[in-house]
């Protein structure tokens, strides 16, 4: 018998969960998925998408899920890869926030109004302890 491990709003999270829960050997499925595409306000009215899994593999689906909402899992493929989180090339803090240039933001809004995709080209970070703003990929990792 399936059971509901975790519901995401975003069905492409859903879709992660699943496959690292398929790749440490749990057979996982994504539920309620379309809904979220076709139609967003349904899809928040049902509770979003849903990651069920067999009764008997809740317990090790569940400390995966822990290790992917906390980071762990993510720590760990940076570490595998060689890689770093996005940090401040200033001071070296991950306290940091994402932000939009005026401009961006009023073509964006105006976009939005069109309902029509904005597409990011451009991310500007901002460290909330020193205050440096970069692009990104400026950074060292």
């Amino acid at each position: 018998m399936l059971v509901t491990l975790a519901r995401f709003l975003d069905p492409w999270e859903a879709y992660i969960v699943q496959a690292r829960l398929q790749a440490d050997g749990i057979p996982a499925t994504v539920a309620f998925a379309h809904h979220a595409i076709v139609n967003w306000p349904m899809a928040v009215a049902l509770g979003g998408t849903a990651v069920q899994v067999p009764s008997g593999c809740l317990t090790q689906a569940s400390k995966i899920l822990s290790q992917y909402q906390t980071g762990a899992l993510e720590s760990e493929l940076l570490e595998v890869i060689g890689s770093q989180r996005e940090h401040c090339p200033g001071c070296g803090s991950m306290n940091l926030r994402q932000t939009m240039q005026l401009r961006q933001r009023i073509v964006a809004a105006a976009v939005v109004l069109l309902f029509a995709p904005f597409p990011a080209k451009r991310c500007t970070f901002l460290c909330n302890d020193c205050g440096s703003t970069w692009e990104w990929g400026q950074g060292d990792g």
